[in-house]
């Protein structure tokens, strides 16, 4: 299936077309919204596209669940019409999800040592121990990733292998030697976080030697559509890499990203989300609030519950998201947010999988040895993640680095 890109001309183009013959129009257009339609049939995804007012497109995800996805145009009545059927098991609308982080406060300058997230969260101890997640792949799920910054070129998947990554929405702008690129400066900063080269300046991953692979679904604005969330999930899965990171999510559920969850879980994925960012009980956002998601909130360097992190009790794991230092497009910046809290352990998972450990074993091993830090559950889960007690290594190490320093 090829990219679900959809602007308001191709809509009306569609609609001119399409199954009704109906004119096109600003009124007609303002009537008909983008869903996507949950099929448990062959029959039920055909009478699917019969229904939408014009291009349509599906996502298969029978090799791993029973669901088929049909993303198109449907008018409200056409939507509702096609629940009464036996073999539709969701209508949803295809809205766009947006990022989990805003810029940070200001940092005093650093000299390269690792961030005070890194130290945190005892990656430091496993490097030293020769741990770096050598051989595990990462699909960042993001805006892109800036395949020139220093600390991260040496660990992206070649650009030039088609297959390594792709993108379901394309940068823009005059730095964009790739599709996938990077035109918002999110994506970048997350794949820091995960798995920033270990050098002598700049900043240090959690897996520094994970391989990056960049699925771009975001906008530089940050607008992400449900449907290339979807496939983004489907492609990581098919691929056969080991882990996926979503810093993004909604208020709303999302049939549709359950079910992705659920593909990438059979197919030995582990799918890590960010809680996200309403700072208020019971406000885990999806696809971060189901089960199939490894759900992450956000600490400060004071070991408390970020202000702004959602809580609830669908979190799993907490991790550092406040005033995080990574890799920008102009260098280095802080960030706040879940979104920086979710990379920390997307890393963790990272370097456990190099241990050997499948998706399940992993996310196991990342709880069961999470540190308490005396937090309600609703906000730290298990606790926060602890990469050298997950991968049985000292983990008596509670340092921050040089605090909340980023390079110059």
């Amino acid at each position: 299936m090829g990219r679900l890109d959809w602007s308001r001309r191709d809509t009306l183009k569609a609609v001119g077309t399409g199954v009704l013959g109906i004119g096109v129009g600003a009124a007609v257009y303002h009537r008909m919204s983008q869903y996507i339609v949950g099929t448990n049939s062959e029959d039920g995804a055909l009478a699917a596209a019969s229904l939408s007012e014009g291009d349509h497109g599906q996502i298969d995800l029978t090799s791993h669940t029973s669901m088929t996805l049909v993303c198109g145009v449907f008018s409200e009545a056409r939507s509702q019409s096609l629940l009464s059927r036996r073999d539709v098991a969701f209508v949803q609308p295809d809205r766009k999800l947006t990022h989990f982080s805003a810029p940070g406060g200001t940092q005093a300058a650093g000299e390269g040592s690792p961030p005070w997230g890194i130290d945190r969260v005892d990656a430091d101890v496993a490097h030293a121990r020769g741990a770096t997640g050598d051989g595990v792949d990462v699909g960042v799920i993001d805006g892109g990733i800036d395949p020139t910054h220093p600390d991260l070129s040496g660990n992206l998947a070649d650009p030039d292998v088609d297959e390594n990554h792709e993108s379901w929405t394309d940068c823009s702008g005059g730095n964009c030697p790739y599709p996938w690129s990077d035109d918002g400066g999110h994506g970048t900063h997350v794949a820091g976080i995960i798995a920033a080269e270990d050098g002598d300046s700049g900043v240090v991953g959690v897996a520094p030697d994970a391989t990056l692979h960049a699925l771009k679904v975001c906008s530089g604005s940050g607008g992400c559509r449900t449907s290339s969330i979807v496939e983004a999930i489907r492609y990581a899965a098919d691929q056969g890499w080991g882990v996926v990171n979503l810093s993004l999510g909604s208020p709303q559920e999302s049939p549709a990203l359950q079910t992705a969850g659920q593909y990438a879980l059979e197919a030995g994925v582990l799918p890590v989300a960010a809680a996200g960012n309403r700072g208020s009980p019971d406000s885990v956002g999806y696809p971060a609030a189901y089960d199939e998601f490894l759900a992450v909130s956000a600490t400060t360097i004071e070991d408390g519950t970020a202000d702004f992190s959602s809580r609830g009790p669908e979190i799993d794991i907490a991790a550092p998201g406040a005033d995080v230092c990574s890799a920008d497009l102009d260098g280095y910046a802080p960030r706040d947010g879940t979104s920086m809290a979710s990379p920390h352990v997307a890393g963790a998972a990272a370097q456990v999988m190099a241990d050997g450990s499948g998706p399940a074993e992993t996310r196991e091993r990342l709880l069961d040895t999470a540190e308490d830090l005396g937090l309600p559950e609703t906000d730290q889960g298990s606790g926060l993640v602890d990469v050298a007690a997950a991968l049985g290594y000292d983990s008596a190490d509670d340092g921050t680095g040089d605090g909340l320093g980023c390079p110059a």
